[in-house]
C-alpha cells in the first residue's frame, strides 16, 4: 500500500489544469481516497444515506478504512489538491474578450456544455463588466454588470409547472419569455410617432383587448414547435445584474482619488441583463435588460407547500404600497417605467467609454417561464405560453 504523503503542493498547482489532467497527477493512494470519499459521497447522496465528513465520526471512519501513518495530513493534501481547484481557478484573470468568446460558444441545446458555461461563471474569476452610460430617463448614468448565471427565476412556481421534470427542459440559466419582440419593437417605434401610431388598424387593438382579459378568458398551456411558425421564440441566456451609479459618483475616480484607485459605488438596478438565443441555441443575439419579480430560495424551507419552494415572489420594498415610484425604473427618479428593454444588438457593443440607448420593448410585466427544446432540430421556446379562448358574444 503507498501511503507517501510527498504530494505536488496543492497552491502551486496550475490553475488551468481540467479535472482530468488533475486526476492524472493523483499517487495510488489519492486515488483510493478519489474513490472512497468523492464517488462514494456522491453515491450515498443519490441513495439518501448519510454523509459524514469534517467531524470525529469522519476521521474515525478515516483511520479504519486506511490505517496507515500520517494519514489525516495525506488526506487533507488530497482535498487541497481535489476540492481547492475550484479556488485556483479564481486566480485566473478573466478578460471580457474571454467572457465573450466562451458565452459566444456555448450551445444551449447540449445539456454539458451549458451546464459548464454556468458552472465557469460561478467558480471562474469572471469580471464585473463596463457597460458604458446612458441618458435614459432623464439623467447621465454609468451601468455595469455583475456577472452570474442565476439572477432571474421564473414566474411560476415549480410545483405548478405543467412538466417542470420533463428532460427537454433547461436549467433556468435559460429562460424565456412568450412574446413577439420584433412587433413589440415596431410598437414601440409607433408609439414615439404620433402621425403612424394612426395607422394601428381595429384588429391589433381587438388582441390587445384580449390579452388584458377583456374579450378573452387566458389558460396557460405547453408549448409546441407549431406555436412558433409565424413569430421566432424569446429564448434568452442571462449572464448577471445590471448595476448603475450617477456620472457625479463615477467621476471621482478621476478627481478626488487621482493618485490611487478608486472603484465607483454601483447599485442593482433590479434588472437582470440576458443575452438571445439565435436559431441554433446559441446566446450570440441582441442584449436585453428585464426587470426581477422573483428571488431564488433554499428549497424546503417552509412547510407551507401552496408557497413555492425554489423561488418566490421577491418583496421590493416598493411593491407593499402598489408600486412606487422605483419599481421598473432603472434608479431613483427615471422618468419612465418599463419591464423588457434592448439595450444592445450585440455584447461587445457595450463598452467602458460608449453610450447606449435602452429601447423599452414592454412597459408591462410579461410573464418569464423556463424554455425547454422540441423537436428534432431541438429549437428552443418558452415551456409554456398563454392561450386564449375567445368568450361568446
Amino acid at each position: 500500500m503507498d501511503t507517501d504523503t510527498r504530494f505536488t503542493d496543492p497552491y502551486l498547482m496550475d490553475p488551468y489544469m481540467t479535472d482530468e489532467e488533475i486526476i492524472a497527477t493523483f499517487s495510488p493512494l489519492e486515488h483510493q481516497f478519489y474513490e472512497w470519499q468523492i464517488l462514494g459521497r456522491a453515491a450515498a447522496k443519490r441513495l439518501g444515506e448519510e454523509v459524514v465528513s469534517n467531524n470525529d465520526k469522519f476521521y474515525i471512519r478515516l483511520k479504519e478504512k486506511f490505517p496507515f501513518p500520517n494519514i489525516e495530513e495525506a488526506f487533507w493534501h488530497f482535498i487541497k489538491k481535489w476540492d481547492g481547484r475550484l479556488l485556483r481557478r479564481r486566480r485566473i484573470v478573466i478578460t471580457p474578450k474571454d467572457f465573450y468568446e466562451r458565452l459566444r460558444t456555448t450551445d444551449c441545446k447540449n445539456t454539458i456544455s451549458l451546464g459548464k458555461t454556468s458552472m465557469w461563471m460561478h467558480t471562474e474569476a469572471v469580471p464585473d463588466l463596463l457597460f458604458g452610460q446612458s441618458n435614459f430617463g432623464g439623467s447621465l448614468m454609468h451601468y455595469a454588470l455583475d456577472t452570474g448565471p442565476h439572477y432571474l427565476f421564473p414566474d411560476t412556481p415549480y410545483g405548478k409547472m405543467i412538466d417542470p421534470k420533463s428532460p427537454d427542459i433547461l436549467q433556468n440559466t435559460v429562460l424565456a419569455i412568450d412574446i413577439d419582440v420584433e412587433q413589440l419593437a415596431r410598437r414601440s417605434i409607433l408609439a414615439q410617432q404620433p402621425t403612424l401610431g394612426l395607422l394601428r388598424d381595429a384588429k391589433r387593438s381587438r388582441r390587445e383587448n384580449r390579452s388584458s382579459g377583456e374579450d378573452s378568458t387566458v389558460s396557460v398551456r405547453s408549448a409546441n414547435s407549431d406555436d412558433f411558425v409565424a413569430r421566432k421564440p424569446f429564448a434568452f441566456f442571462q449572464i448577471g445584474a445590471l448595476c448603475c451609479c450617477t456620472a457625479e459618483e463615477w467621476m471621482r475616480r478621476d478627481t478626488e482619488y487621482a493618485d490611487e484607485p478608486y472603484d465607483p459605488e454601483f447599485q442593482h438596478t433590479g434588472y437582470g441583463v440576458v443575452v438571445r438565443l439565435d436559431d441554433n441555441g446559441y446566446p450570440t443575439g441582441a442584449v436585453y435588460i428585464v426587470f426581477k419579480y422573483q428571488k431564488g430560495v433554499k428549497p424546503a424551507v417552509s412547510d407551507d407547500h401552496s408557497k413555492p419552494a425554489f423561488w418566490v415572489e421577491e418583496e421590493w420594498p416598493e411593491l407593499q404600497d402598489n408600486e412606487l415610484p422605483d419599481i421598473r425604473r432603472l434608479y431613483p427618479g427615471c422618468d419612465q417605467k418599463f419591464f423588457l428593454a434592448k439595450i444592445a444588438d450585440n455584447l461587445a457593443d457595450l463598452k467602458e467609454e460608449g453610450r447606449f440607448e435602452v429601447q423599452v420593448i414592454s412597459e408591462e410585466r410579461k410573464t418569464v417561464v423556463l424554455a425547454k427544446k422540441v423537436g428534432i432540430r431541438q429549437k428552443i421556446i418558452p415551456s409554456e405560453i398563454l392561450g386564449e379562448v375567445p368568450l361568446e358574444d
